[in-house]
């Protein structure tokens, strides 16, 4: 098991700032899954940790909108900001 550090919600909000301002701006959101490998990459997320850090700021500054088909049928979620 991977040891945590002390990470500061303030550093996953800049990291979430950041990442969103490097996509392209018809893109808007970014995939859930995609998003924590890049926030894992950083140092900032480690996989599995729910009520972290990551997460308090992911509930600060974005929200999940799920994707369907033209079924209705769930394909997968992004992150977008608020």
């Amino acid at each position: 098991m991977k040891k945590t550090k002390n990470i500061k919600v303030e550093w996953c909000e800049n990291f979430i700032k950041s990442t969103f301002g490097k996509i392209p701006k018809f893109a808007k959101g970014i995939e859930t899954n995609c998003f924590f490998e890049m926030a894992e990459k950083s140092g900032l997320y480690i996989k599995g940790t729910y009520g972290s850090s990551m997460s308090k700021a992911l509930e600060n500054i974005a929200e999940v909108k799920i994707v369907q088909d033209d079924n209705g049928n769930y394909m997968y979620s992004t992150f977008y900001m608020k």
